[in-house]
């Protein structure tokens, strides 16, 4: 893949600027980036986590669904293409719901702040892990976590659960883990995530996120 460019947004409103640089670039000038997770719920209420690959920001840990940095001209359910080139899998607008959004600012393993404008997504998704496809590069592995497990690790720190899923080549994995191996987001963003899901998996759509 060639280098991403992407719009430079601006506060208060977090408008593209009309300015637009590559993603490196515009992560070194601390430039505001929009970005959009989509979060993929099982009708049992569990969730799928992809686990970050090496290098950039949070590496090995559990992160959204799907997810990925909007390029320059688009918006909103552009990021699905995300997961086609993640996942080897899509679905029509009409299955998914707009959260709504929220601002992250993180640093990464070569000591850069990201700052993100994050538009949140969710759908149902009952796919068989072994169904997804991989991009080895961006997903090294996926996990299917149950929302109770999620929920128990956060409100209890320490607490191990095992979560189990599929590497890029369709191999079973399992991981013992706890809330430490999540991608920490300010706000406690995992958290509200999994509540609204178990909500999400029994048909409620109507959300203030």
């Amino acid at each position: 893949m060639g280098i991403e460019h992407v719009d430079v947004l601006s506060p208060p409103t977090f408008k593209p600027t009309g300015l637009v640089k590559s993603v490196d670039e515009a992560i070194e000038a601390g430039d505001w980036l929009g970005v959009m997770n989509l979060w993929l719920v099982r009708t049992n209420g569990s969730l799928l986590y992809q686990q970050r690959p090496e290098g950039g920001w949070e590496p090995g840990k559990f992160d959204g669904s799907v997810g990925g940095y909007y390029r320059a001209g688009e918006s909103g359910l552009d990021g699905l293409r995300e997961a086609r080139e993640e996942l080897g899998w899509s679905c029509t607008p009409e299955e998914i719901s707009l959260l709504g959004h929220h601002l992250s600012v993180g640093v990464d393993s070569r000591g850069r702040e990201r700052r993100l404008v994050v538009t949140v997504y969710m759908t149902a998704c009952n796919v068989a892990l072994t169904d997804f496809v991989l991009d080895q590069m961006e997903v090294p592995a996926l996990y299917e976590i149950a929302a109770d497990d999620v929920i128990a690790a956060f409100q209890s720190p320490g607490r191990q659960f095992t979560a189990r899923g599929i590497d890029y080549a369709g191999r079973p994995l399992e991981r013992r883990a706890s809330a430490e191996d999540f991608s920490y987001v300010f706000g406690g963003y995992h958290l509200k995530i999994v509540q609204i899901a178990k909500k999400y998996s029994k048909g409620e759509r109507e959300f203030y996120y």
